[in-house]
């Protein structure tokens, strides 16, 4: 089964960062394939390239690379919020994106 996720919590909700990266694990235990994973509002700040070193941002990282799925930020989202420049694993991209990964998802989770 394919999933989409959606991440929009702030930079600094450790919580519910720690709870969304859970909840990918698990579903790539449970045998899920993520099509991807969209960040929107704030969350677009893990993808600044500022946030390198943010844990987050670098856990995201890791499970992409390790499962081969892609890590996406809305770019009218980061450029609201001045974000210019994005770590290497985040790709800028549009609601276009998001739309393709949910039509072809089985599932899609929005984390907030």
């Amino acid at each position: 089964m394919n999933l989409t996720l959606i991440i929009k919590a702030d930079i600094h909700a450790d919580a519910r960062h720690r709870a969304a990266l859970r909840f990918a694990e698990q579903a790539l235990e449970d045998g899920y394939t993520l099509t991807g994973v969209f960040f929107y509002a704030d969350a677009v700040q893990l993808a600044s390239a500022t946030a390198v070193n943010n844990p987050y941002s670098q856990h995201w990282c890791t499970l992409a690379g390790q499962h081969q799925f892609g890590l996406v930020v809305c770019h009218t989202a980061a450029e609201r919020q001045g974000i210019e420049q994005f770590s290497d694993y985040f790709e800028p991209a549009g609601l276009t994106q998001l739309v393709s990964w949910m039509n072809a998802a089985d599932k899609v989770v929005t984390l907030s």
